[in-house]
């Protein structure tokens, strides 16, 4: 299947070469794409990084209402989750699979300049977005903060001084009901405002609890935006931006795939009671998912002569309970309650040179105060006091910040461009923990001493990169970059995990094309990746443990095309391959399935981790032991993606029909170190067809994605319990009705 994966995406390409040079090139053809990724407006082919922009039509095209969907357009990157609530994004193999307060991703998430710290804060609706822009590969300069795998920034609209806006409501199946609007105008000659919200509710869940009766994957959310520009000059800008969001929900709705922890076959369990194993449940109690996120943040910009000075000053307090059962059995085993909190606070300063002069530069400082932890993480259960009682830990990570940053380019002629950066970041991490038991047999509650500790990580990152446009159509580049990930604590882990900070050596070739009078868009790149302390996740009893590897290889390469057939006529697409490994992992969790195999043997000095009762006597879940990963995939990602769409306008006398498809194919992936739990390949077809009215006003889309409603899991993992995840959304189509102004 890789194979024939493969020779289907060169298929593409071929004959989209070969279709445009022996068709009659049309008049009109791609218009360049703006970005910002080093910090000043630029055409995005002249940016010397591998670069997927898309616009918000694009985004409606194919079919992305989230950055949980972004996967599906984005060659090489992929989007797990973990409890249902931190979003995992990983880019050509980099990317956190361990998750919690204090913890920040590696592909790092930035909305309108702001960067979002909490993992469980980047799971966002799109409605209002402008532009999402990806880029691949270290960011160790400009966008440092932890940036070791890639960037994912996104714009929403911003005020304009003209009336506009839109509006939309939708419904479809799982009674699902959405609606949403933007309205902007200006309020004085130097002052204009806008504002969006958005509601969407599916009422009928995904699957149901068998043991309860209920529904699960059930979910509301909500977010709005209120942006204010004032104009203050000719060369003054302020911004100011206040937002929210939230979600309920009947999730994380793990289950475990075959065996529970009592030897019981759990799709057995589910089928007996009439119900579906692939996305129904059978636990004691109902999961239960509450998110909440407020920030705001104030964006000052000033033109001098020679430069353009920048400040970002931005605040986020972000929330995520969790109510669950890990333990993959209807007895009250192990329950466990999560509350996560999140607080940051972050300050940026930027001095853009001006001009089009040889040399154009980039200096700057960044601030982050963070305080991230949980209050509390509880655990209840027949394990706890025999369900009479609980036992809390109360977790506090803190973190201050600075940084330095420096980067500038050089054109060394008309057609070559020589960029040098670094930065320097300086991060001291501070925590402390201590757990409260309350045993309800002799009513004692007992507190531990409190633990404390502090480390301070510093480190240099930097970038590396030369440029040279042979054509007005064709630009090659080449680059090195360091990526630097801070280290933390995992104080909910027993004893306390010290992080290390991870390092990445990145190399990357490649080249952006605009080819037959830009009609079609071709860019390619390659890339090696050298990675150190690599941070990995495990869960032991129903509490996250995140943990060191000591070093991985990557190396891959990723393309992406739009092809401009007609006026109205456009294919786009992507392919990504990777190959990622350990390279010295000796000390990686390995699952063993209980009843444990005919002669195996605990090694010397060591115990099953988590394991509810003797090993020798237990008739299901998971044997977690210390072992040899080197060599081993990493986890989460694919070895090959790819993505093919378009879209197709037919104009009528009655209006514009629009026609739409977007096809995601991934190749599967390890979700353990010890490569035991397997995603398997799947495809994933969304498509929609829109009517437009003659004005361009009003609009009816018809929507469905997942089509062939293919079965895929957002999240798995192997635990002491047993082997679990969390499906995919199955198959899910609607009527939106919306106008624009």
């Amino acid at each position: 299947m890789k194979t024939s994966m493969a020779m289907l995406a060169g298929t593409m390409l071929v004959t989209a070469l070969v279709q445009a040079q022996e068709t009659s090139i049309p008049e009109g053809g791609l218009e360049e794409v703006i970005v910002t990724a080093q910090k000043r407006e630029e055409n995005a082919q002249d940016v010397p990084i591998a670069i997927t922009a898309l616009s918000a039509d694009d985004l409606a095209t194919a079919g992305t209402a989230s950055t949980m969907d972004l996967k599906a357009v984005v060659p090489s990157l992929n989007i797990t989750t973990g409890v249902a609530g931190f979003g995992m994004p990983r880019l050509r193999g980099i990317g956190a699979s361990g998750q919690g307060p204090g913890i920040e991703n590696p592909v790092a998430v930035y909305i309108d300049d702001v960067y979002y710290g909490a993992t469980f804060g980047n799971i966002q609706s799109l409605f209002d977005t402008a532009q999402v822009v990806v880029s691949k590969g270290p960011q160790g300069t400009l966008y440092g903060r932890n940036t070791t795998g890639g960037l994912i920034q996104i714009r929403t609209r911003d005020p304009e001084f003209d009336l506009a806006g839109k509006a939309q409501i939708g419904y479809g199946n799982y009674d699902t009901a959405n609606g949403g609007f933007f309205l902007t105008g200006g309020l004085s000659d130097s002052v204009a405002m806008s504002v969006s919200a958005q509601y969407d509710n599916r009422d009928e869940g995904y699957g149901v609890n068998r043991f309860t009766g209920n529904e699960v994957m059930t979910s509301e959310s909500w977010a709005g935006r209120v942006k204010l520009l004032w104009k203050i000059g000719e060369n003054t800008d302020l911004r100011v931006s206040v937002d929210t969001n939230g979600r309920d929900g009947a999730d994380p709705s793990f289950r475990n795939f075959e065996l529970n922890a009592l030897g019981q076959n759990v799709n057995t369990l589910i089928r007996d009671a009439g119900g579906d194993p692939d996305y129904d449940i059978y636990s004691d109690v109902d999961p239960e998912l509450r998110a909440r996120q407020t920030g705001g943040s104030v964006i000052f910009e000033h033109e001098f002569d020679a430069f353009t000075f920048k400040s970002v000053t931005a605040y986020r307090d972000t929330s995520l309970s969790t109510y669950f059962d890990p333990d993959g059995t209807t007895q009250a085993r192990l329950r466990i309650f999560n509350d996560n909190y999140d607080e940051q606070f972050t300050q940026e300063i930027d001095l853009i040179s001006a001009g089009d002069g040889a040399l154009k530069w980039t200096v700057g400082a960044f601030y982050m105060w963070n305080s991230a932890g949980q209050e509390p993480g509880r655990t209840t259960g027949l394990t706890t006091f025999g369900g009479n009682g609980y036992s809390d830990t109360m977790t506090d990570v803190e973190l201050n910040s600075i940084s330095g940053f420096a980067e500038g380019t050089y054109a060394l002629t008309d057609a070559t461009n020589v960029t040098a950066g670094i930065r320097y970041t300086n991060d001291k991490r501070e925590f402390e923990a201590k757990t409260v038991t309350y045993n309800g047999n002799l009513n004692v509650t007992t507190v531990s001493p409190t633990i404390q500790d502090e480390r301070t990580f510093s480190d240099p990152s930097w970038k590396l990169s030369i440029d040279h446009r042979f054509s007005p159509e064709l630009m090659v580049y080449a680059s090195y970059n360091r990526g630097f990930r801070s280290g933390t604590f995992v104080p909910q882990a027993t004893p306390v995990i010290a992080l290390e900070p991870e390092q990445i050596d990145g190399y990357e070739l490649g080249f952006k094309s605009d080819l037959f009078d830009q009609h079609l868009r071709l860019n390619v790149a390659g890339y090696y990746y050298d990675q150190t302390n690599v941070q990995v996740q495990q869960v032991i009893a129903g509490v996250n443990n995140v943990y060191n590897a000591d070093g991985a290889e990557i190396y891959g390469a990723d393309a992406d095309f739009i092809l401009q057939v007609s006026d109205g006529f456009r294919l786009f697409g992507g392919v990504g391959w990777t190959d990622a490994t350990y390279t010295d992992f000796t000390n990686a969790i390995i699952s063993v399935p209980y009843p444990l195999p005919a002669g195996f043997v605990i090694p010397a000095g060591q115990t099953c981790l988590g394991t509810f009762g003797s090993p020798f006597t237990q008739l299901g879940g998971n044997c977690l032991i210390r072992g040899e990963g080197s060599g081993n995939k990493l986890q989460n990602t694919p070895e090959m993606t790819g993505s093919f769409g378009g879209s197709l306008e037919i104009p009528t006398g009655i209006g514009t029909f629009t026609l739409a498809a977007n096809y995601y194919y991934n190749d599967g992936f390890v979700a353990t170190a010890d490569e035991r739990v397997v995603q398997d390949s799947y495809s994933l077809v969304d498509a929609s067809i829109t009517w437009r009215d003659t004005g361009e006003r009003m609009y009816v889309r018809l929507w469905g994605n997942n089509l062939t409603e293919e079965y895929y899991r957002t999240q798995l993992s192997a635990t002491n319990s047993g082997d679990n995840g969390t499906p995919g959304a199955p198959r899910t189509y609607g009527l939106t009705l919306g106008v624009e102004f």
